[in-house]
Formats: structure tokens, C-alpha cells, sequence
């Protein structure tokens, strides 16, 4: 996160773009992209600006790499409205990811708007974020990535 103030499960983040920038440069790690999730799970935004709003600072006050739209917590799918509404504000500024909730059922939906996805729960064991890689999992969910990017 890069953007606005959260209230979350553990207490109240503020994010510090500079602080991160510095700390990038003090490691001579210029290099190493920044991805922002501005839907963090776990987490509600304080105020009211939009996604449009915090997208669009987020890539030109900021300068992100990527956006990162995830839904309530590890494993559950945002709102779909929120990636589409995240891919207009931006454009082609920077790519935006789905977070979290990607799913052999609900990929195809995604990747018509979204420009990648972080994905864990889903492939793994049960789908419980915590087990190991189910192996099955993950083919079923390439095969159905490769059907999408195959019509493109």
C-alpha cells in the first residue's frame, strides 16, 4: 500500500511511499518493482475517496509499478466492479492485478480486464491458504488461464 490510511484486523496502517522509495535506494534496489494494493484484505479504507482515486495517485503521485486489487481477505474475490474501475483510471499507466480470489471458475472473468493475477489459496490443498501446492490444482488452473490467453 501506497495510498490513504486503513483500518485492519491489526490496527490502523499508514502507508509511507517516501519512506519505501528510500528504503529502496538505501538497498540499492531500484530495480525491484512495486506492486500497491490499494483493496488490501484484511483491511478498510478511512475516508472516502474511490478506487478511481486512490489508482490514479497511486501510479502518478507514487509511480507504482503495478496495481493490486484484492477482495476481503486471502482466498475471496473482490468485487469485479473494483478491477474494472481500477483498469480505467489507470489505463495503461500500469498493469492491474487481481489479489487475491482467482479461481479455475472465476479467471476467465478477471483476466478480461484484469492484466494478471497473484494467486495462492485456490492452489493449494482444500484451497486453504496455508497447505502446500496441490499440483492438479494448478494445471486445471493454467489450462483454463491458457483457454483465455489462447482467444486474445
Amino acid at each position: 500500500m501506497v495510498t490513504g490510511v486503513y483500518e485492519s484486523d491489526m490496527g490502523l496502517w499508514a502507508p509511507d511511499a517516501a519512506a519505501l522509495y528510500r528504503y529502496r535506494r538505501q538497498i540499492d534496489a531500484d530495480h525491484v518493482r512495486i506492486f500497491a494494493n490499494i483493496t488490501p484484505e484484511f483491511a478498510s479504507p478511512l475516508g472516502n475517496r474511490s478506487v478511481t482515486q486512490r489508482a490514479k495517485s497511486a501510479v502518478v503521485s507514487t509511480l507504482v509499478d503495478a496495481i493490486l486489487i484484492a477482495g476481503p481477505m486471502a482466498g475471496e474475490e473482490p468485487d469485479y466492479s473494483l478491477v474494472v474501475e481500477a483498469k480505467e483510471a489507470v489505463g495503461d499507466q500500469a498493469p492491474v492485478f487481481l489479489n487475491t480470489g482467482a479461481k479455475v471458475s472465476n479467471i476467465a472473468q478477471y483476466l478480461q480486464v484484469a492484466d494478471g493475477v497473484i494467486v495462492g489459496s485456490s492452489l493449494k490443498v482444500d484451497g486453504y491458504t496455508w497447505n502446500p501446492v496441490d499440483p492438479a490444482r494448478v494445471k486445471a488452473f493454467m489450462e483454463e488461464v491458457k483457454k483465455v490467453r489462447s482467444k486474445e
